[in-house]
C-alpha cells in the first residue's frame, strides 16, 4: 500500500509539471480562455480591437497594398492566395491583430484602415500554441461558433476589398504610406507588438511630386516606360531627395520587433530583368539606409 502510494505521489507530481510546462509555454499576454477574468477577448463588434485580448497586444501582421495601377485578375488571384483565405490562418498565430489599408491617390494622413482584427483561434491543434480550446474554461463548440463568425466577416471584407476595376492613379505615394504606417499611434503598428510584420503589396514605381521612380528607371528620356533603375546611391545625390528621405529616417525604437515583406507585383512592362532586379535593389538599398535590416522579397510570377 505504501509503495502504490509513492507511486500515485509521483504521478500527480509529473502531471502537475506537465501541465505547469504546457500552461507556461503559451505566449506572454495570451488570455487563459477566451474570457479570461483579467485578460477577456473583445467580442464588441464596435471596438476596432474586435477579437483581440482587452489587455495585452501579442502581434501584428499590417498589409499595405497597391491600387494605383489597374489589377488583372491573375494578379489579383495571386493576391488572395498571399493575404487572405487558408494561408492567412496558417501563418498567423491566434489573437494577433490583421489590418489591410489600401495605397490610392488618398494622402496617407486621410486614409482609414479598410479593416483590422485579430485573428480567432480555430480550437483545433496547429503548429501555434494556445490554439486548441482549452476545455478547462472553454467549451469548444463555442470556440468553434466564435471562429466561424470571424472567418466569415473576414471573407466578406475579401470579397469587397479587391477590385479588378480600380482606375489608375495619379501618384503613387509607397513610401509615404510605409512610413504613415511605421510613424503614427492611430495606426496601431508600434513597437509595442512584440511581433509586427508590414506586408507591402506592390509593383513598387513610387511616383510623387518629391521623387519619382518613373524618371530615376530610364536609361534614357527617349524611353516611354521605365526599363531599368539606376542605384540608389544616385538617387539620394539629390539633396531634396535625401533630405526628403532622412526627414522621415525612423529611430530604432520605431523599427523594434519589425519585419518587412515585400509581394512584388509584375505589370507588363516589368517584366524585363533589367527593370525588375535593379527596382528590386533600389528598395534593398532604401531598406539598408533607414535601418530595416529584416525585409524579404517576393515576385510574382510573370502572368504572360
Amino acid at each position: 500500500m505504501k509503495f502504490n502510494t509513492v507511486k500515485l505521489s509521483i504521478f500527480i507530481i509529473l502531471l502537475l509539471s506537465i501541465s505547469v510546462k504546457s500552461f507556461a509555454e503559451l505566449p506572454k499576454g495570451y488570455p487563459k480562455c477566451w474570457q479570461d477574468s483579467k485578460n477577456p477577448i473583445i467580442i464588441d463588434f464596435e471596438d476596432p480591437n474586435q477579437f483581440c485580448p482587452l489587455n495585452s497586444k501579442l502581434g501584428h501582421k499590417f498589409f499595405l497594398v497597391d491600387f494605383t495601377s489597374p489589377l488583372k485578375q491573375a494578379q489579383v488571384d495571386w493576391i488572395q492566395g498571399r493575404i487572405f483565405g487558408d494561408v492567412l490562418i496558417k501563418n498567423t498565430p491566434p489573437y494577433h491583430k490583421i489590418s489591410y489599408m489600401k495605397i490610392d491617390d488618398t494622402p496617407p494622413q486621410s486614409q482609414t484602415i479598410n479593416y483590422s482584427k485579430c485573428r480567432f483561434k480555430t480550437g483545433d491543434k496547429s503548429k501555434f500554441e494556445g490554439e486548441e480550446a482549452n476545455t478547462k474554461c472553454e467549451g469548444y463548440k463555442r470556440i468553434k461558433e466564435a471562429f466561424f463568425v470571424w472567418n466569415e466577416l473576414t471573407n466578406k471584407f475579401e470579397k469587397n476589398f479587391l477590385s479588378v476595376n480600380a482606375p489608375e492613379g495619379k501618384q503613387s505615394l509607397i513610401f509615404e504610406y510605409f512610413f504613415h504606417v511605421l510613424r503614427e499611434a492611430k495606426v496601431d503598428f508600434t513597437p509595442d507588438y512584440p511581433e509586427r510584420e508590414l506586408i507591402i503589396v506592390s509593383d513598387l514605381m513610387q511616383f510623387s511630386k518629391r521623387f519619382s521612380f518613373y524618371n530615376h528607371c530610364k536609361t534614357s528620356l527617349e524611353i516611354l516606360k521605365p526599363n531599368k533603375c539606376k542605384s540608389f546611391a544616385s538617387l539620394i545625390k539629390n539633396k531634396k531627395v535625401k533630405n526628403y528621405i532622412d526627414d522621415r529616417k525612423p529611430n530604432k525604437q520605431t523599427l523594434k520587433n519589425l519585419k518587412v515583406t515585400i509581394l512584388y507585383i509584375n505589370h507588363d512592362y516589368e517584366t524585363r530583368d533589367g527593370l525588375s532586379s535593379s527596382l528590386v535593389k533600389l528598395w534593398e538599398d532604401l531598406f539598408n539606409y533607414i535601418g530595416v535590416d529584416n525585409y524579404e522579397v517576393i515576385k510574382q510570377l510573370d502572368i504572360q
